[in-house]
């Protein structure tokens, strides 16, 4: 009685497990393995006018490396473009991210203000954030363009009207990386400064006993060593990332975007949006041969932070 018991007791809990798992296991093996498995066919066969597939070998590669190396393609600059996203946010936005975190860490000046502004897109739809940002910056009646033209500065020499900083050639990349950076904030301040509150004041304390004597002696050489493994996830997040980041462009330009804006994630978003079949296979290329670039080095950069970063054990 007591076998049929245990074994009665094990099937409903088998049955209670795979009841739980089936669902997200049906949309794993879906959305993400079957999808993969097709593109990865798809980036070997051409649609023939009459609909039926043929196999192509190599072409759809070769097509999207050619639009790579030609001058003025849409392809070549938004790989560009994404580059640059991705060098802006490691030089520029991750200092910023760490001063700010420490900031807040140390609770100085004005920290609860600071943390209302930085935290104000996560608060608010990130919708009607991005709304009110066009509407104040993008148009002839925009208030930033009538400040300008009060003030007669970025005037368009051709039009003499006020410049539009999300059509400009100038200043339109600019633009979504400056509001990328603002609604970032909120994310990496809530991250940051709980990895910072984890360490425990008896190490500062000690460290302070030993010769640490201003706050960036403390950041440096005791902060970001104790909090590099949280730093280093988004260093290679980031890094993984780096072609499939469409950030703010899809938000502000929809599918209208000029060329000189693109990044490959918009690129690839607005040509699925409105591709058919015939494009379908050129960009399962360019998405395999993308990855076979990225993931080697996602896994080089994981393996020389771990083996090289900071460490809290004693080797």
């Amino acid at each position: 009685m007591q076998r049929k018991k245990a074994s009665s007791h094990n099937k409903v809990r088998t049955l209670f497990i795979l009841s739980l798992i089936s669902y997200p296991l049906i949309l794993f093996l879906i959305f993400y393995v079957f999808v993969n498995l097709n593109s990865i066919r798809m980036a070997f066969f051409n649609v023939k006018l009459d609909g039926t597939w043929e196999f192509a070998y190599f072409d759809n590669f070769i097509t999207f490396i050619k639009g790579l190396t030609e001058t003025g393609n849409v392809i070549g600059m938004s790989m560009y473009n994404s580059i640059r996203m991705y060098l802006i946010n490691l030089v520029i936005c991750m200092p910023l991210y760490l001063i700010f975190s420490y900031m807040l860490f140390k609770q100085c000046f004005m920290h609860k203000a600071i943390r209302i502004v930085v935290m104000l897109p996560q608060i608010i739809s990130g919708f009607v954030i991005c709304m009110l940002f066009v509407n104040f910056i993008s148009g002839p009646d925009a208030p930033l363009s009538m400040l300008f033209s009060h003030l007669k500065i970025f005037i368009d020499d051709k039009s003499g009207m006020p410049i539009d900083l999300l059509y400009n050639e100038k200043t339109a990349f600019a633009t979504t990386i400056f509001y990328g950076i603002w609604i970032s904030f909120g994310t990496s301040l809530i991250v940051y400064p709980n990895a910072m509150k984890e360490i425990s004041s008896e190490v500062i304390e000690s460290a302070q006993l030993d010769g640490v004597s201003n706050m960036f002696q403390e950041m440096f050489y005791i902060i970001l060593p104790l909090i590099f493994p949280t730093l280093s996830t988004f260093l290679i997040t980031g890094l993984a990332g780096i072609f499939t980041e469409a950030g703010t462009i899809l938000a502000f330009y929809e599918t209208n975007a000029p060329d000189y804006v693109h990044n490959m994630g918009y690129y690839y978003a607005k040509l699925v949006k409105n591709a058919n079949e015939t494009t379908y296979p050129m960009l399962a290329a360019g998405g395999l041969l993308m990855t076979l670039i990225v993931a080697p080095v996602v896994i080089l950069v994981r393996h020389l932070l771990e083996k090289y970063g900071p460490s809290t054990e004693v080797q």
